[in-house]
């Protein structure tokens, strides 16, 4: 694993040493270079939960991935760098039925800095481009949109402005945890019919004020305005146009080929859902859907 190759995949030459500065530059140049996509899931390939292998992948290989392979990666280039950094699990809020996905579905990482807390999250489809404070009630406007941290107790919800209203993205505690801790929902996330990756071929990429996102037989291009709003164009794709198109758009070449898919999210029938109240780890993975981070 070679940090400068790394530098090079997010368009960097170098990389200063640590400071708010530079992890705002490194933050920005992967979020703008390394989409999120189900890909793997979609053209025959298993997702491995090693960092050597999500580094082949994203660095070699010119992929992007889901939350644990994006923030994961990030993590290890953070370390490499002489980051103070922590890793936490959050859980996603679904719009559409509005219950939140179970802990450790979604990865975020924190950067000590001059004092202060930034949280870093590269692994969300409409998250944040820069580094946020890590502060209660912070609220600020990036390229891809205007965000708030609120405050309830132990829990912290990351908010996105839409229009004039507020749509919780995910909420999280500061409970330490670590990279391994993720890896049952690492399977989860590729093998689940309740998985929006497995049911949604996607492939989408942060723009400067916009984002360009491959879903299926569509390509959906959102332009973000001032103040929280957008506009979005979509463009229906034959099967043929699909692979050229991914290259074309997203820098990316797929070995085998891809099954283009876009389905609706599915619930947990009766009987998964009382396995999970009743505990069973395996079947609390099945109450997950992150269709909102994608679309």
């Amino acid at each position: 694993m070679d940090l400068k190759a790394y530098l090079q995949r997010v368009n960097l030459t170098d990389c200063a040493p640590p400071s708010l500065t530079a992890l705002r530059e490194l933050h920005r140049h992967h979020a703008h270079s390394v989409p999120m996509e189900s890909l793997s899931m979609h053209s025959g390939e298993k997702i491995i939960f090693d960092i050597s292998w999500i580094y082949n992948k994203i660095v070699v290989r010119r992929r992007g991935g889901f939350c644990f392979e994006q923030n994961g990666l990030f993590l290890w280039v953070l370390q490499q760098l002489g980051y103070e950094t922590k890793v936490l699990s959050s859980r996603v809020r679904n719009e559409k039925f509005g219950f939140y996905t179970p802990p450790l579905s979604h990865m975020i990482l924190t950067v000590e800095l001059e004092g202060r807390r930034w949280l870093c999250d590269v692994g969300y489809g409409e998250g944040i481009i820069e580094p946020f404070l890590l502060e209660a009630g912070w609220e600020e406007e990036q390229d891809s949109g205007v965000y708030r941290l609120r405050v309830e107790g132990d829990e912290w919800y990351m908010e996105r402005k839409e229009e004039e209203l507020w749509r919780t993205l995910y909420k999280f505690t500061l409970e330490e945890r670590t990279f391994e801790d993720f890896h049952g929902m690492c399977e989860y996330l590729q093998t689940s019919l309740c998985s929006a990756f497995v049911r949604k071929s996607f492939c989408s990429l942060q723009l400067p004020r916009g984002r360009l996102t491959y879903m299926g037989r569509r390509l959906i291009s959102t332009e973000y305005t001032k103040g929280g709003g957008s506009m979005k164009t979509t463009q229906e794709l034959t099967e043929e146009e699909i692979p050229s198109l991914i290259k074309d758009k997203f820098g990316i070449v797929l070995s085998q080929k891809l099954i283009p898919k876009d389905e609706d999210i599915v619930m947990p029938n009766a009987s998964q859902l009382v396995c999970f109240l009743i505990g069973d780890p395996l079947l609390k993975l099945l109450i997950i859907d992150l269709t909102s981070i994608i679309i």
